[in-house]
């Protein structure tokens, strides 16, 4: 269930400045990591540490993301033109890591921000999360914003995909819902508009996730009186797996 909460960081050389690191952290989130006494002298490359009783490891890693995986997933981002650039030009990576089962919310404000202060290092051109490749200002930028309004991270957490068909309607998925131990949510051939349905995808994402609801085959869902949205189940049509298809 952590795999919510691992990332990886594109880097353009190989070079990890952890004291920069730690000094972000702490100016922009007031965070301090606390390590060991024997980690602060050891190899530079590497991070372990606690807050808050949260295990994060941060590393180095001085290759590109093994298996072409950065490229095949930067394909999947329509909202960001460099992605796929970033992605196959990257030569480096630092992979981020919180370990052991965090409170999921509280564990996703937290990941948001370690991984928000890993893009303000110099080299850093890209972040691979999410199945996609994202735009690292606009990530860091969505965790201030979420973090200023006490909100569950949901743009950093779940990632929104949107495509058309042949006969002009809309189809939608999320990718992060997993992490949480929920299924992914689909929405297929919709007449709404593009942006309608990723804000209620988003907020159906945010809702399940915090008040920690399981969607079930055959209700329905909404977020005023009148609005009532079916719910079915079967196998995804954009994503492996059983999906909850919404009926926007």
């Amino acid at each position: 269930m952590s795999s919510a909460f691992t990332g990886f960081i594109l880097l353009s050389e190989a070079k990890f400045d952890r004291d920069k690191f730690l000094k972000d952290l702490k100016e922009d989130w007031n965070i301090t990591l606390n390590m060991g006494e024997e980690d602060k002298n050891k190899e530079k490359d590497m991070l372990v540490g606690e807050i808050d009783g949260i295990m994060i490891a941060v590393a180095l890693m001085p290759a590109p993301i093994p298996n072409n995986e950065a490229v095949e997933s930067a394909k999947t981002n329509y909202r960001w033109k460099d992605a796929l650039k970033v992605a196959e030009e990257h030569k480096a990576h630092i992979l981020v890591s919180l370990l052991g089962e965090p409170n999921l919310v509280d564990g996703a404000k937290l990941y948001t921000k370690i991984i928000s202060t890993l893009t303000k290092q110099e080299n850093c051109t890209g972040i691979n999360v999410l199945g996609t490749v994202l735009n690292p200002d606009m990530y860091r930028d969505f965790t201030k914003y979420y973090e200023e309004n006490d909100m569950f991270p949901v743009e950093n957490m779940i990632f929104i995909g949107l495509y058309g068909s042949e006969d002009g309607k809309m189809n939608a998925y999320t990718y992060g819902m997993e992490g949480f131990g929920k299924k992914e949510m689909e929405i297929v051939a919709s007449s709404e508009s593009p942006e309608d349905i990723y804000y209620f995808l988003q907020g159906v994402a945010d809702y399940v996730i915090t008040s920690d609801v399981i969607l079930q085959d055959g209700e329905t869902i909404g977020f005023s009186a009148e609005q009532k949205i079916s719910i079915s189940q079967s196998k995804g049509i954009a994503i492996d797996g059983i999906t909850l298809k919404l009926g926007y």
